[in-house]
């Protein structure tokens, strides 16, 4: 079965590197698996009895079929057509998958926005990506994307995947990344987001070149990238409200 370039599709067909992304979850109610393929994961989510029910979201027909083949006689799977970038979740699970490199950071935004039934997430995607899902404050690669991310969840790089465990081979290297929901989530609304998006509008300006507000002398001399969650919170509520 030919893969198709449209959809991102890399099979992960290391099967210890399956075994070590299955291991790091625990014995959860439910598990959602974005993106079966040809059922790498699924295979040993089932095998390491990792949830009492496992939901596949595949988006291709194909692939949908391979996966019922494989696992018709499991009881307590479930496949389900859908779009990671948009499905919605309706009961607290954990989330996992080797994601499309193409559509990745979209569908990690759409399950980050769904934070009030997603307690944990595990997802493989591109290096590049995991260096700016896990970057901190000061460094090149923070940006709104790293905002987002760290905002309402813990983060961490748990071990690089090299191209040869993919059929098609990858160009680049893969990163498994791990969020964990925080305890604590800050009360934003919307506005918060357009604010993001105004604030990293051209990251290597000053934040009072792109916000256009009066501020502090210290601050307003600071990069976007400068900023630690914290700060960023209390000048989206302190100044950028209140302007």
């Amino acid at each position: 079965m030919e893969t198709k370039k449209s959809l991102g599709q890399h099979f992960l067909t290391n099967e210890n590197v399956a075994i070590k992304i299955v291991s790091l979850l625990k014995d959860e109610p439910i598990v959602v698996e974005i993106g079966g393929g040809k059922g790498a994961l699924t295979k040993k989510l089932i095998e390491l009895k990792k949830a009492k029910i496992i939901v596949v979201i595949e988006i291709d027909d194909d692939m949908l079929r391979l996966l019922k083949r494989k696992f018709e006689r499991e009881g307590n799977l479930h496949l389900v057509k859908g779009d990671g970038r948009d499905i919605k979740i309706r009961k607290e699970c954990v989330v996992c998958g080797n994601l499309p490199y193409n559509t990745a950071k979209v569908i990690i935004r759409n399950f980050i926005m769904q934070y009030v039934v997603i307690k944990r997430m595990i997802f493989m995607v591109q290096k590049e990506v995991a260096d700016i899902i896990t970057a901190k404050s000061g460094t090149k690669n923070f940006n709104k994307f790293s905002v987002l991310c760290q905002i309402y969840f813990h983060v961490k790089k748990l071990f690089d995947v090299k191209p040869g465990s993919f059929i098609p081979k990858p160009k680049i290297d893969s990163t498994v990344v791990e969020f964990k929901r925080k305890n604590t989530i800050p009360h934003i609304d919307e506005s918060f987001f357009s604010f993001l998006n105004k604030l990293f509008s051209h990251p290597r300006k000053t934040i009072k070149n792109n916000l256009n507000i009066e501020l502090d002398e210290g601050l307003s001399k600071k990069r976007p990238s400068d900023l630690t969650l914290d700060e960023i919170q209390i000048l989206w509520s302190k100044k950028w409200q209140k302007r």
